[in-house]
């Protein structure tokens, strides 16, 4: 999605991001006056915004980060290929938008273009915004018919992604009392209810890649472990998907639960929803509650596990579905 590079450029963040129509899905008859509601909604948030961003630096680092993980892949890519890789970025909201990235597409002379989100999970309102952008950008510039492209749609449980996520739990494990009882969150950011009642497929999908991180983490680590899905960045009156994150805090609190581990799971760099929302907001929720040992794993950002997570996602010699788990662990 992208994040604003100062607090100045709030509100224009703001404004993009509820003027898509993915984002924001009005009946029929609003539509036409869905771009004079974006203005208003971001006029409105954006002071009280831009203190949650004072509070973490003043801006968003997800383009320094993406732009690591994109060195990183292009030089994983490279690295004993016969083939030359170039890597992009693009995002939604902010600056590098796709109209800008696209020229630098053109000029350097690829044959082949793999589109691939950030998002591990699918849903239509960030994967599916993204993929209606470049494939509207493509077909109109006709680079459809002149290269071959592809699309990722989701990689929530590739194998170096659940190992990568699995490993940032067990060492943040390290961090809490030995033979006490832990909660283990997996906090995802949430979504309107009414996409899940439409067919998409991000609720389960979440469900997918936290089932499968429990499933390959070592009995005698989940000995002491409870752990649940919930959801948080909840915006707006409509239902969304939940538990919501901050009222699962208080409970499990209320169950005597003193030891939480918050696990981001359908983030791959920090932004605000990670930096304050989780760790600045709910901490002191947490702290409020009784609950004294509040911990969150670090982010995937440019480590090697999901930098082959991303890479496997190209049709490569060099990452292939016959890779075994000890090969993963040991990479």
């Amino acid at each position: 999605m992208g994040g604003p590079c100062c607090t100045s450029n709030i509100e224009n963040f703001l404004f993009n991001l509820f003027n898509d129509k993915f984002i924001i899905q009005l009946p029929s008859f609003l539509k036409p006056f869905q771009k004079y509601l974006a203005k208003f909604i971001a006029k409105r948030r954006a002071p009280k915004v831009a203190i949650n961003y004072e509070m973490i630096g003043g801006r968003s680092p997800i383009l320094f980060e993406t732009q690591c993980q994109a060195k990183a892949l292009e030089k994983e890519l490279n690295k004993n290929s016969t083939d030359e890789y170039k890597c992009f970025i693009a995002m939604r909201y902010t600056y590098p938008f796709l109209k800008d990235t696209f020229k630098e597409i053109l000029s350097s002379g690829i044959e082949s273009l793999d589109v691939i989100p950030l998002y591990p999970q699918y849903s239509i309102a960030t994967t599916g915004s993204s993929f209606w952008e470049c494939k509207t950008l493509f077909k109109e510039t006709k680079l459809k018919d002149q290269i071959k492209i592809n699309y990722t749609s989701s990689w929530e449980t590739n194998p170096y992604f659940i190992e990568l996520i699995r490993t940032r739990i067990l060492d943040s494990l390290k961090l809490f009392p030995k033979k006490q009882n832990i909660k283990l969150l997996f906090s995802a950011h949430s979504l309107p209810a009414k996409y899940i009642e439409k067919g998409d497929p991000y609720e389960r999908q979440i469900q997918e890649s936290c089932r499968t991180i429990i499933k390959n983490m070592p009995v005698d680590a989940m000995q002491y472990i409870d752990w649940q899905i919930c959801y948080q960045s909840k915006v707006g009156p409509v239902k969304w998907l939940g538990p919501n994150t901050e009222d699962v805090l208080h409970e499990v609190a209320n169950k005597g639960f003193r030891n939480v581990l918050i696990v981001p799971i359908s983030f791959v760099g920090d932004h605000i929803e990670t930096l304050h929302e989780l760790g600045i907001e709910y901490r002191e929720v947490a702290h409020e509650a009784g609950i004294t040992n509040y911990h969150i794993t670090r982010l995937p950002k440019a480590n090697p596990l999901l930098i082959k997570a991303l890479a496997s996602c190209i049709k490569t010699d060099l990452y292939t579905e016959s890779k075994t788990k000890d090969e993963i662990k040991t990479s």
